[in-house]
């Protein structure tokens, strides 16, 4: 069923009216993905006072992260249980005037994307010179694709003219953050121990894949405005965000672990038992 006066709010959400199983797949995804957030809070705050004192802002800054990001996910579990109201067996969207929308996805990724982009040149323990012009050159494409994306994004109930091009020009923005990513990459490798120069490596690939789910969510519309497009598009979002934030924060948090234990920081080395310096320190111990 599709509203047409619903078309004006810019989401498909809004068009499509949902059996009980997609509306509460929906539901299920979004209390998920906000309790996720907000439970590895509490995890990146307690993580950071293992770390070596010049490590610790990255899973602090993890932990603003998942704040804001958990917030942002909670207002969308509301919007989404206000959005619908059951009629006979199928929940219809617009009840009583109130409507979805993902720009709140766009307005957290606008405070997040850019200390994700940070945390990676903090972690790489770069010169802060370099740090700064580094984040500031990964920041000016991410903003301007995020932006360009919103624009974009109103066009999907419809005017997929409009959800193309502006799509398109969100990719070039992507590109040029890519490149940027991959120069910090390229320096971290280079600043890293030789213990761990294959995480930067890794965690290169890892954000093509995560951060490549994004543009697949976003032209999800133009195949159809059916329930199982709706749930499937919240459902990559969501995987989406916890992987480039969550497990992200996780694997930053474990470099600089490690970092901080081949840097002799001690309560880092306990933390890593299975580490040579984890052990050596175990061992003077007595443990």
């Amino acid at each position: 069923m599709i509203t047409p006066s619903a078309e004006a709010f810019g989401s498909i959400e809004n068009l499509v009216s949902l059996t009980a199983g997609q509306y509460t797949t929906g539901s299920l995804i979004l209390m998920v993905s906000y309790g996720a957030h907000f439970a590895f809070m509490i995890y990146f705050i307690l993580a950071s006072f293992q770390l070596a004192p010049r490590y610790r802002v990255v899973p602090i800054l993890s932990a603003v992260v998942m704040a804001s990001a958990g917030l942002s996910l909670l207002r969308e579990f509301s919007l989404w249980e206000t959005s619908y109201s059951l009629q006979g067996a199928m929940y219809v969207p617009l009840s009583e005037g109130s409507s979805f929308t993902n720009a709140f996805r766009y307005g957290n990724w606008t405070i997040t994307v850019p200390i994700l982009l940070t945390q990676l040149a903090i972690a790489f323990a770069l010169p802060r010179p370099e740090l700064h012009k580094r984040s500031l050159r990964m920041i000016i494409p991410a903003v301007l694709m995020i932006w360009t994306g919103l624009y974009g994004q109103f066009g999907e109930t419809g005017d997929f003219s409009r959800l193309n091009i502006w799509g398109v020009i969100s990719t070039v923005f992507f590109v040029w953050l890519i490149v940027e990513v991959r120069g910090v990459i390229t320096a971290g490798i280079a600043n890293s121990p030789d213990q761990l120069k294959a995480w930067p490596k890794n965690i290169w690939w890892y954000f093509l894949a995560t951060w490549g789910l994004y543009p697949i969510a976003y032209a999800l519309p133009q195949l159809g405005f059916t329930g199982d497009i709706v749930v499937a598009r919240q459902l990559l979002f969501s995987i989406a965000d916890i992987s480039s934030k969550l497990v992200y924060g996780l694997i930053l948090s474990r470099y600089v672990l490690r970092r901080s234990a081949l840097e002799g920081y001690v309560p880092a080395a306990e933390a890593l038992e299975t580490s040579p310096l984890g052990s050596q320190v175990a061992s003077q111990r007595g443990d």
